[in-house]
């Protein structure tokens, strides 16, 4: 092997390995859930693609702007709205 072919090699090792700190630290993907590769791949993309519309969606700034105050006022919008729980005691 050419020491360029080792760089590169090593420049990639390392950007897969920021992508999982990535995806570890700010996106709570602390285990998979599955072996196999298309398991693992969606699970990423489920991820990637919740944390996406968390950075999308606004809520009033007394609330806070982490993604987790985000996270938490959807899980608040969102049974308020559909309070399945009610159906089951209604009676």
């Amino acid at each position: 092997m050419k020491d360029e072919e080792v760089t590169e090699l090593y420049r990639q090792r390392w950007a897969i390995e920021n992508f999982w700190k990535f995806l570890k630290m700010h996106l709570s993907l602390e285990r998979l859930m599955t072996k196999s590769l298309t398991g693992i791949v969606n699970q990423i993309y489920m991820v990637l693609i919740a944390y996406l519309i968390l950075e999308l969606v606004e809520i009033p700034e007394y609330l806070g702007k982490k993604l987790l105050d985000k996270l938490r006022y959807l899980q608040l919008e969102l049974s308020g709205r559909c309070a399945i729980v009610h159906w089951s005691f209604d009676g």
